[in-house]
């Protein structure tokens, strides 16, 4: 079938759009389009004259990702399928811009974006650019929304926390790991250094998880305190702020709340949700920060895409591992650092893989994101497979898999007769000698097939 593809640069009220065939070249059906309703009908007449000159052929439109403009778009050329033949992607700028970059381009305009759109849809598109599900974008467009709030309370927060060391030094060692509810009504309650230490020991106790002993050390603490900020004006924006920080934990606890009323009832947030550690609210995010999981070929993509992928620099003898790519979605990883912790202690899985690197040696914090890797593997699975979480899925293909017949490894293509250092030369050998009573640090390839009966023998 003759596909012609459709590239759409978008821009704030109007879009440059191209029509490309399967030759490459561009159809004079091309143009500028307004984003209004005469603009998109005069697009639907140009799909239609398309249609009738050309009999069987297929459109394929790609739409790049621009801060919302795009959605209109979206959602005209959505409406197409039901009278044409269209295949409707949201493509990554950064895919198309690489892939314009390989053909050596260098200038950049509207028109030229456009035309390199249609040509990347039909030479390089990448198999994760499929069509998002529309039924997701008003819960996309709450989940950003509560993203940025997020994002405003913790400026206000940290606002807040620059304060405390020259209002309150007393308390920093409390907000160390964040701002504690009872801080806030606590600085609500008596915001300067003053206001505290004439405050009453019953009273000071009324205020959650501030105990008596804990009000009366706080109180000598006051008394004592060595602040330079204890004037009123400071008080009073002291407690501008821990207002602002209430309100909007409110208002995003709400909107929250809706935004998992929406989903309750999808497929895959049930199955990620049945994964021990991961609650609903992660699930949602996972949900809505990867749209289609089958877009991915593979679990070790999907965990790129997280940006949570290990970076290996080797060039000849040198080999170096700085960490993770951090190359792709930041709020992935935020998500799911707590639920990581969580499923530490919970997930048996989990805690049996975090163990086990733990006591190889591993460093906790490089355990607990190896421990976030799995999370998205396990998620992938589930996901792709449909199924729920079952935490002896591995045991028994581990069972299944050392019940098959082993194959004798291929032989080694290698030689030392090569000119190579004296570094390859000993990984080499390493991985010729014979694998029974080596210590295991240098055991190369083929360690696995290791004589069993051998070892028995040397063990009576």
């Amino acid at each position: 079938m003759r596909v012609i593809a459709v590239g759409v640069d978008v821009s704030k009220g109007y879009s440059d759009i191209k029509f490309v065939n399967d030759s490459k070249t561009v159809l004079a059906e091309s143009g500028t389009f307004d984003d209004t309703a005469e603009g998109h009908r005069r697009l639907r007449e140009r799909f239609l004259f398309l249609l009738k000159k050309n009999a069987g052929i297929q459109f394929m439109v790609g739409l790049e990702s621009s801060g919302g403009l795009e959605r209109n778009w979206l959602k005209f050329f959505r409406g197409l399928k039901v009278s044409f033949p269209v295949e409707v992607l949201l493509l990554n700028p950064l895919a198309v811009r690489k892939f314009f970059e390989r053909n050596l381009g260098r200038n950049k305009t509207d028109e030229l974006s456009a035309g390199n759109i249609a040509e990347y849809l039909q030479m390089g598109r990448r198999r994760q650019e499929i069509d998002y599900e529309p039924e997701l974008e008003g819960s996309r467009t709450l989940y950003r929304c509560i993203k940025k709030a997020i994002g405003r309370r913790v400026q206000i927060q940290n606002e807040l926390q620059s304060l405390l060391p020259v209002a309150h030094p007393e308390l920093v060692q409390f907000c160390r790991d964040g701002l504690p509810g009872w801080i806030i009504e606590l600085l609500l309650e008596y915001p300067t250094v003053p206001q505290l230490a004439k405050a009453r020991v019953k009273s000071l106790s009324t205020i959650n998880y501030i105990t008596s002993e804990r009000a009366i050390k706080l109180i000598e603490a006051a008394k004592e305190s060595v602040a330079s900020l204890v004037d009123e004006q400071t008080g009073q924006s002291i407690q501008f702020l821990c207002q602002e920080i209430q309100h909007q934990n409110e208002k995003i606890t709400g909107l929250q709340a809706i935004l998992l009323e929406s989903l309750k009832d999808d497929t895959a947030v049930k199955i990620i949700d049945g994964i021990k550690g991961l609650g609903m609210w992660t699930a949602v995010v996972l949900r809505l920060e990867y749209g289609n999981m089958k877009r991915f070929y593979s679990a070790d993509a999907a965990v790129a895409y997280a940006g949570l992928d290990p970076r290996i620099e080797q060039s000849g003898d040198n080999e170096h591992h700085p960490g993770i790519s951090r190359a792709g979605r930041k709020q992935i990883r935020q998500a799911l650092y707590m639920p990581a912790l969580a499923a530490v202690r919970f997930n048996p899985v989990i805690r049996n893989f975090y163990n086990r690197l733990v006591a190889a040696g591993k460093p906790e914090k490089l355990a607990l994101v190896a421990c976030m890797r799995k999370l998205i593997r396990i998620v992938y699975g589930c996901w792709i497979s449909g199924k729920p979480f079952d935490p002896n899925y591995q045991s028994m293909q581990n069972k299944i898999s050392n019940t098959k017949t082993k194959q004798p490894n291929a032989p080694i293509d290698s030689s030392l007769d090569a000119p190579i250092s004296r570094k390859e030369a000993k990984r080499r050998k390493a991985a010729a000698m014979p694998q029974n009573g080596i210590n295991h640090l240098t055991r190369g390839l083929g360690a696995a097939n290791s004589n069993n009966k051998t070892i028995s023998n040397q063990k009576g």
